[in-house]
């Protein structure tokens, strides 16, 4: 089979530091959903706030329902429960 090379993407130190701010906030919402799976939710909330602060509320819903239904297996109906629960910013940075 053949695979095409990997080649490097170069980007701009503006692009490098939005890719790495991206990718911190996803990694807030894989945490927070995992988490929330373990019944945590008091510190699922504390890193869903920083991921909120990164990205915005919308940004975190999209990736905290994909990681909480289809990876953790929780309800939709719990993981929008949750969402409500959590307040726009609980954390400065």
């Amino acid at each position: 089979m053949y695979e095409p090379p990997i080649r490097p993407v170069s980007m701009t130190g503006l692009q490098r530091r939005e890719f790495m701010r991206k990718a911190k906030a996803d990694s807030l919402a894989y945490d927070a959903a995992q988490l929330l799976s373990r019944g945590e939710a008091r510190e699922a909330a504390s890193l869903a706030g920083e991921c909120i602060a990164i990205t915005g509320r919308e940004q975190l819903a999209l990736w905290l329902r994909h990681y909480a239904t289809t990876r953790f297996k929780l309800s939709s109906g719990a993981v929008e429960e949750f969402l409500r629960s959590v307040p726009d910013a609980n954390v400065a940075l």
